[in-house]
């Protein structure tokens, strides 16, 4: 089962941040929707069939896809059901995912370029000038901003941090006690570690929760009504469950956050936690292709996006920009071998991920339960690679007429 919509022109609806601006800005409406047209049914006739067929191979339960181009959102798909049981409802189009790693770039990343913008954090500073307590063991000293974001600080991810504390405040005592593997900068290791970090230096910074920081300055004024941390208990018939977790909680996972560390530090982290919908993500998705800019203002300067997106070769020959990961050589290794050299992207272990190629002025929004039942389903990988390329596919062939 699968429904679609096609958003109206004038994707995003949001008003102006400058400066250092203290106050929220007032949410703007969330941008309308009308049914697809027959046209965008045809033109990703293919990509749609694809996905359709990874549900029927059991990749995952069911998924929502989102295409922009050209700044407007001209697909959005549901399919499938919103969990593995025979009897599961059909997957809403505006089911609320948890997004997990996503988390890292939706959330994170987002905060800490607001924060740069504004001049309060500095990419190059030593982290123990934001976290005093992060001192002390060898090489923390020459771990910076730009390091966290690029997973090139050096940290080890030596053990799953949720099996070694009780509290939020445990864990991030191990984590500020981590030794250092290799010296800052000398080799790039994706680990959830770093953006742990981030999300505390955020919120020693800015002097507000995680949560709440995003919610007023940049989940408000971009129009994602249904993003965010802890999805209050109404949001329950549209989210999807995840896992059945045998390890931890021992019973069906849905409703928060999937992933333990994250759990165990409230359901709000730096490196997990958020919960959204493809048309939110399509609405921050436009923003980077645009900018920064946003209808009636400006929430992130154009240098700053630009700072974002840029390979920070460390070492050199890395794929990593801040936050966002880029093509390999030819190719993606979610995003398949027609991904733009230009373009960023991220995924989430929950079977999620995010694609914004600035060479086609296009996004791709692929949200997916494919830890249910079981995180053991890798099929992921290759549906992945298979539901961008149609995609690309598509947006190329309306290209060229």
């Amino acid at each position: 089962m699968h429904s679609s919509l096609r958003c109206l022109p004038g994707l995003l609806a949001a008003i102006a941040i400058s400066g250092c601006q203290v106050n929220p800005p007032t949410p703007p409406a969330a941008a309308p929707f009308v049914a697809a047209a027959p046209a965008q049914e045809a033109r990703f006739a293919a990509a749609f069939q694809e996905v359709d067929a990874w549900v029927a191979r059991q990749a995952f339960p069911g998924a929502v896809l989102a295409v922009g181009v050209g700044g407007r959102l001209v697909a959005l798909k549901s399919f499938g059901r919103l969990d593995a049981s025979p009897d599961a409802p059909a997957m809403p189009v505006d089911a609320v995912f948890d997004v997990a790693s996503l988390t890292k770039v939706a959330a994170t990343t987002t905060a800490v370029a607001l924060l740069v913008d504004q001049g309060l954090l500095k990419l190059d500073e030593p982290v123990v000038r934001y976290l005093p307590e992060f001192a002390g063991p060898a090489g923390h000293a020459d771990i910076t901003v730009r390091h966290l974001l690029s997973h090139s600080s050096g940290l080890p991810s030596p053990m799953l941090l949720w099996k070694h504390a009780r509290s939020r405040a445990e864990l991030l005592t191990l984590v500020h006690a981590l030794p250092v593997e290799r010296p800052a900068g000398t080799h790039d290791v994706y680990r959830d570690e770093n953006f742990i970090l981030l999300g505390e230096i955020v919120e020693r910074v800015s002097g507000q929760p995680l949560d709440r920081f995003l919610a007023e300055r940049a989940f408000g004024p971009l129009g994602m009504r249904d993003t965010g941390f802890n999805p209050a208990a109404a949001l329950l018939p549209r989210i999807p469950a995840t896992e059945q977790d045998t390890q931890y909680r021992h019973r069906l996972v849905r409703g928060t956050v999937h992933d333990e560390s994250a759990d165990l530090m409230g359901g709000v982290a730096g490196h997990a936690g958020l919960f959204s919908t493809a048309a939110d993500l399509s609405r921050l998705a436009q923003l980077y292709l645009d900018g920064g800019r946003m209808p009636g203002g400006r929430l992130l300067t154009a240098q700053t996006v630009d700072t974002f997106m840029a390979r920070q070769d460390l070492p050199p020959g890395s794929s990593r920009a801040l936050g966002w990961d880029t093509p390999q050589g030819n190719a993606s290794p979610f995003a398949g071998p027609l991904a733009s050299p230009d373009a960023v992207m991220h995924t989430g272990f929950t079977g999620t991920s995010l694609y914004i190629d600035r060479s086609r002025r296009a996004f791709v929004v692929l949200l997916t339960n494919r830890v249910n039942p079981s995180r053991e389903n890798r099929q992921i990988v290759p549906a992945r690679i298979a539901i961008h390329t149609a995609v690309l596919q598509a947006l190329d062939a309306g290209a060229a007429r």
